[in-house]
């Protein structure tokens, strides 16, 4: 009997352990401002020429995302974290790394945002459309969860994804969504970073979810970090489930797969437009946003929480 009682207690040890793990002042430290802006500003420069793959900005941007995830023991999905599709008669390809050894047995949780942009217009001042909001933004958030996540042992496989050709149909997100299925790939659920740069309207260190009532998360997040995650009307009025990368996910494994913004349509006037410059972001707001994403997602990987579908798309 007391080796009985031994035993419960360090159970019960162990889960308060597991529990107390993860800390929001611990992952304020970890994300700390000066490397999400140098991040932001490194992507969203004129060297990157507009990320798109016509004019070769794309494979800087994808070499810096596939460097930094090398740096910070992020390991490879695919060979050399390089997914490759052709759009257009070019080349390209998904950034895609993995945290910790991938088990196939074991069901996966997708974290991405799309890396490419528009390029480089001829129109007269800047033709250089740099995309710092749209999403350079996203791209950082999910380099920057990435990094602090790999920091920790997690019992789901966790991928991570910038996606390329975004700007072209999602067709790099498609891509991937189908070699995943191809591959059995359990696909639990997709959380999709985008346009983070600009405080939302409703508030400081929020954002909103597209989708928001096709599934649980926005309630399971909230539960973490309470009123963090906003219902934003024009979401569905713009039909932005279906515009950014979570849909591709979304329509191949039927699962969870919404996006989180904080452009709301009227906090931000440089939409695909090459005034989309990365001293116009507010980072220190960015910045929090992406500690409290971060902390909300370790927590819901930490408790194994698993997100559940409410309805169907109309």
């Amino acid at each position: 009997m007391k080796k009985i009682g031994l035993i419960a207690l360090v159970g019960v040890f162990l889960m308060s352990c597991k529990t107390e793990s993860i800390r929001l002042d611990e992952v304020r430290k970890s994300i700390g401002v000066e490397e999400t802006k140098n991040i932001l500003f490194t992507l969203a420069s004129d060297n990157m020429k507009g990320r798109d793959s016509k004019h070769g900005g794309y494979a800087k941007a994808a070499a810096f995302a596939a460097d930094y995830f090398q740096k910070n023991n992020i390991q490879p999905f695919y060979p050399a974290y390089r997914d490759s599709l052709m759009t257009d008669s070019l080349w390209s390809y998904n950034i895609v790394g993995s945290l910790g050894k991938y088990d196939p047995n074991k069901k996966t949780v997708l974290i991405g945002a799309h890396l490419d942009h528009i390029g480089i217009k001829t129109q007269e001042g800047d033709s250089i459309f740099n995309g710092a909001n749209d999403n350079a933004t996203g791209s950082t958030a999910v380099l920057q969860i990435a990094r602090f996540l790999s920091q920790k042992k997690w019992k789901q496989n966790v991928v991570v994804a910038l996606f390329a050709d975004e700007e072209k149909g999602l067709k790099g997100a498609y891509h991937l969504a189908e070699r995943m299925k191809n591959e059995q790939v359990d696909m639990t659920y997709m959380i999709n970073f985008e346009m983070l740069g600009i405080t939302l309207t409703t508030g400081k260190n929020q954002v909103y979810m597209t989708g928001y009532n096709l599934s649980d998360m926005p309630d399971k997040m909230n539960a973490i970090s309470p009123n963090f995650v906003q219902f934003l009307p024009q979401a569905k009025e713009y039909n932005l489930f279906r515009r950014s990368d979570n849909y591709a996910f979304y329509e191949a494994f039927g699962v969870p797969a919404q996006t989180l913004s904080t452009f709301d349509f009227k906090n931000y006037a440089h939409y695909h437009k090459a005034g989309d410059e990365a001293e116009k972001m507010d980072v220190d707001n960015m910045n929090i946003v992406i500690g409290t994403a971060a902390y909300t997602i370790a927590k819901l990987l930490d408790g194994e929480v698993e997100i559940k579908m409410k309805e169907k798309e109309e």
